[in-house]
């Protein structure tokens, strides 16, 4: 209640008041979101909170021209922000107030006419355009041009061939996602389809919405010739499966007899590791040979030729990383292991219950192997530096998981994992928290056993305390 009246204060009352601090003089948001590993990826300054997304593709030229909106959070008063892009910036508005913009490698510099005050929630609008395809980044992905469309995935990065963002796991956000391209052309993103509207003149619009949270490499977008499956597992997750046309018949066929067990595998991982994280599920088989497949977030990517058989061994890495990478996701990029250890180890599980080896037989192959290819000379925690996706970080992560469940036990080592999600879920993890969980829940001091495993240049000694069986002694 605020009541309109005069009073005579005292010179003591006043002395006494305290004085209202003066609000933060706005500086510049930083250009980066401190990773040591890749110190030009993500900014500073704002928490972002939501992608209005909105793309415009011409598939014969590859040229794509993109209107995004971001809504965001200040976390500082800003004079200045940034937005990684790699295509060409035409126009920003803050606010709908035209702000000033401009452009040096990957960073797009917004002034906005009035500084943000730390705590403000503000949208801006950045138009852009280019040829995406023409911008790749090799092996790690990006942008891909194809004769029927074009698709992102990358990690790291392909988020700044497509959109402008915090590009940086640290920063989790919701997406809509708006493209127009050619009526007889399919399109598919992360999420669910919200619409589907015919322009005329050749030409319609799809809308994608993610509802949960996601890191910037985990969004994507595929345009194309495909043909689509859709339904709900038996434990009730619904998925949409999308299989590129122009595959040749034979892998084709194996694509679609290995991403149709996807529901299987989804059920199962919601059994072992808790309910799947998302609204939807499903895959998307692409034809050109990238080198690798991608967890995207609800829709992992798969290229061809990861199926000239059936393999659904790739299908279950992926989607473990729906719970271990895309729902728990990375603070920094040198605790890879925690995707991709976990991921590799995940799947192994989904074989042994697949009618496949044991996780103690795999156990004992990998140490094998790792010893017969030089695998213990490289630590992974911190992961590789120029080379977070080395085999040591899947084959020995994947071997720090099972040792410790040979350690803690089964049932404790499920508890560890469900607990991990759980705590995490929509956030982000470290190596530090993932150990001192598994020392809260199985009771024992493992210091001494994850600096074997992950930080130790040698292979582990062959005892009880850093999960080797007895027969392995």
């Amino acid at each position: 209640m605020l009541r309109t009246c005069f009073a005579t204060l005292s010179l003591t009352a006043l002395l006494a008041t305290p004085l209202a601090p003066a609000a933060a003089a706005p500086d510049p948001g930083s250009p980066t979101a401190g990773d040591p590993y890749f110190p030009g990826y993500g900014n500073g300054g704002y928490d972002v909170r939501h992608y209005d997304i909105g793309l415009t593709y011409d598939v014969p030229t590859g040229h794509l021209s993109g209107d995004t909106t971001v809504r965001a959070r200040a976390t500082q008063a800003l004079s200045r922000f940034n937005l990684d892009l790699e295509l060409r910036p035409r126009r920003a508005w803050v606010d709908g107030v035209r702000a000033a913009l401009s452009r040096q490698g990957r960073e797009v510099t917004v002034v906005p006419e009035q500084p943000l005050r730390r705590g403000q929630v503000f949208d801006v609008r950045l138009t852009y355009a280019g040829v995406p395809g023409d911008k790749g980044h090799g092996y790690l992905g990006g942008w891909t041009e194809t004769r029927d469309g074009g698709f992102a995935a990358g990690e790291p990065e392909s988020a700044t061939l497509w959109f402008p963002s915090n590009d940086h796991p640290v920063d989790k956000a919701r997406y809509d996602v708006s493209v127009t391209t050619d009526a007889d052309k399919d399109v598919v993103s992360n999420g669910t389809l919200v619409s589907r509207q015919d322009l005329g003149d050749g030409l319609a619009t799809s809308h994608w919405r993610t509802r949960d949270p996601m890191t910037t490499y985990l969004a994507t977008v595929v345009i194309g010739d495909y043909e689509i499956r859709e339904g709900t597992s038996a434990g009730g997750t619904p998925y949409l499966i999308a299989i590129n046309k122009h595959l040749p018949r034979d892998v084709r066929a194996s694509a679609t007899e290995s991403v149709m067990r996807t529901p299987d595998v989804i059920d199962f991982y919601s059994r072992v590791f808790g309910d799947y994280p998302f609204e939807s599920a499903g895959g998307i088989v692409v034809r050109p040979p990238i080198g690798f497949a991608l967890e995207n977030q609800t829709r992992p990517i798969y290229p061809g030729q990861f199926f000239y058989g059936p393999n659904v061994s790739v299908i279950a890495h992926e989607l473990a990383h729906q719970w271990f990478g895309d729902a728990v996701s990375l603070r920094r990029w040198r605790d890879t292991w925690l995707n991709e250890g976990f991921a590799t180890w995940a799947a192994l599980r989904w074989q042994a219950h697949d009618g496949g080896s044991s996780l103690r037989r795999e156990f004992r192959r990998g140490i094998r192997l790792t010893t017969l290819s030089g695998g213990w000379g490289t630590t992974i925690q911190p992961a590789p530096r120029g080379n977070i996706f080395d085999g040591a970080v899947y084959n020995r992560g994947s071997l720090t998981l099972q040792a410790l469940r040979n350690r803690v036990g089964a049932a404790t080592h499920d508890r560890i994992l469900r607990t991990w999600v759980v705590q995490h879920r929509y956030g982000h993890g470290t190596t530090a928290k993932f150990v001192h969980l598994a020392e809260h829940l199985s009771g024992a001091d493992l210091g001494a056993f994850f600096r074997a495993w992950l930080h130790t240049p040698s292979e582990p000694e062959h005892t009880r305390a850093n999960g080797f069986p007895r027969s392995m002694r």
